[in-house]
């Protein structure tokens, strides 16, 4: 099968999925008004295939039949694998217009974390299952969402403590051909239009949690899977001015798996506990610099934005505000910068043949990134001025009567009208102080892991005996 347009990709969701949005059944997600604007952006991974320009990124040969696949499918087993992916999954962002699709590089962020398992387990099953898996999605050309992040209840309690089973997902019957789901994950990006979802568990787990430690595919209008939806910000945009691009964003489902049946051979993992965790980490070892890979296109023309408001504002000479663009430019490049040394130390993941980039950097680069965005958020609500939040609406705009009002008062310095200006506010309105702001502020620290989950693995990947030892030489001393 060849590449799928984008046309057919969104034909290929009106499958009788059984998806909810503000408490209604959604018929058909490609037109829901709220949901239809994440099928628009998840459509540029289709679209990228087919453009001229993009094809040497995104398009690939398949290693065995020949055919022309998505990039996305490449298996890293080679160091400048990881330098490949950054250049995909960071074009792809740009190419989206800020916004990355996000309906492949996750599942395939998964499907590299299953295969290294596989290698650490050494189960050829398992590992058979996962490449024809892989194969079958590449070849069909399919979407796929990940399920890792369960609802998880009382935190301070174990899955198997929980007072609801359905906190996590587990296995509740099994049979020589397929298995039984039940259970509950949470922040599924992009689900409600993706073709299938791969999940695997998200924590350590014990000996008698075994039901938890599960791994599997499945298309998402499998009987048992329910969707509930909710819109991240007004995307009817009747206050905002128009802009040359559409906004674009994605959704996230909370996903309900009532007794869902597995095929076995869509099985990656059934009760080996011991390798929960494993998986999980294999799983962030892969994503989280797919985090910071797709961030930089967006922090880059948020700089553009808050440059480009100081020349309307007059303010672009003044001292205090020189100032503010010096930290915006090291806030972008250093995470640049982070990225780019992680790409240059790629590692071999515990010797299973598969590269990712240099850990203990990808997740300084997502912790920096993280924890100063709102400061950077800050310093550009700072040079909009109060207009951010009181500017006039474009139905405002539209009135013949108030528009002479308008364009005599709101013009601004360096050749903007106003209209001009308005547009510029308006668009900085829903990026840095909309309700779809403070979704994407949330999301910055909680995407692809807290900073507790940055912190963490910095302090087991950060060479420790290396640094007592180079102190240890400095005063002489053999204590270990």
């Amino acid at each position: 099968m060849a590449l799928r347009t984008e046309e057919e990709y969104k034909e290929g969701l009106k499958d009788g999925r059984k998806v909810y949005m503000l408490g209604n059944s959604v018929e058909d997600v490609t037109e829901d008004p709220y949901i239809k604007v994440g099928v628009e952006t998840a459509a540029f991974d289709f679209k990228m295939g087919h453009d001229p320009e993009m094809k040497a990124l995104a398009v690939m040969k398949d290693r065995e039949t020949g055919e022309e696949i998505s990039s996305y499918f490449d298996i890293p087993d080679r160091p400048e694998a990881v330098k490949e992916r950054f250049n995909l999954v960071n074009t792809a962002c740009s190419y989206a217009g800020g916004a990355i699709p996000f309906v492949k590089d996750v599942g395939t962020d998964l499907l590299n974390a299953l295969l290294a398992l596989s290698g650490m387990l050494d189960d050829k099953t398992y590992r058979d299952r996962i490449i024809s898996y892989r194969d079958y999605c590449a070849r069909k050309d399919l979407s796929m969402a990940g399920a890792v992040t369960d609802t998880k209840g009382d935190r301070s309690k174990s899955p198997s403590e929980q007072e609801s089973p359905d906190y996590y997902l587990r296995i509740v019957d099994e049979s020589d051909d397929e298995i039984v789901v039940s259970g509950t994950k949470a922040h599924i990006t992009a689900s409600a239009y993706c073709d299938e979802v791969i999940v695997i568990p998200t924590r350590n787990l014990t000996e008698n949690e075994k039901e938890y430690a599960v791994a599997f595919a499945i298309p998402l209008n499998t009987p048992g899977i329910l969707q509930v939806c909710r819109p991240n910000f007004r995307y009817e945009n009747k206050y905002l001015f128009p802009r040359p691009e559409p906004h674009k964003a994605h959704v996230e489902s909370l996903l309900v798996f009532d007794n869902v049946r597995i095929p076995k051979e869509r099985v990656f993992m059934n009760g080996e506990w011991q390798f929960a965790q494993a998986l999980a980490y294999a799983f962030t070892a892969f994503h989280r610099f797919t985090a910071v890979s797709y961030k930089i296109p967006i922090i880059e023309r948020m700089a553009g934005m808050g440059m480009l408001i100081a020349d309307a504002n007059g303010i672009e000479k003044a001292s205090h505000v020189k100032e503010i663009f010096v930290n915006m430019i090291k806030y972008v490049e250093t995470t640049k910068a982070l990225a780019q040394a992680a790409i240059a130390k790629p590692e071999n993941f515990f010797n299973t043949g598969y590269y990712v980039a240099d850990r203990l950097t990808a997740n300084i680069a997502k912790l920096y990134f993280a924890s100063n965005f709102h400061e950077y958020v800050r310093n550009i609500q700072d040079l909009c001025g109060g207009l951010l939040v009181t500017q006039p609406t474009y139905q405002d705009w539209q009135n013949p009567e108030l528009r002479p009002y308008l364009e005599k008062s709101l013009g601004g310095a360096n050749g903007y009208t106003a209209e001009e200006r308005l547009k510029l506010m308006s668009y900085a309105h829903h990026i840095i102080a909309s309700d779809f702001h403070g979704y994407h502020e949330t999301l910055t620290i909680h995407a692809e892991g807290s900073f507790a989950a940055q912190k963490m693995m910095m302090g087991l990947e950060a060479s420790i005996d290396m640094y007592k030892d180079l102190a240890r030489k400095s005063i002489g001393s053999n204590v270990k």
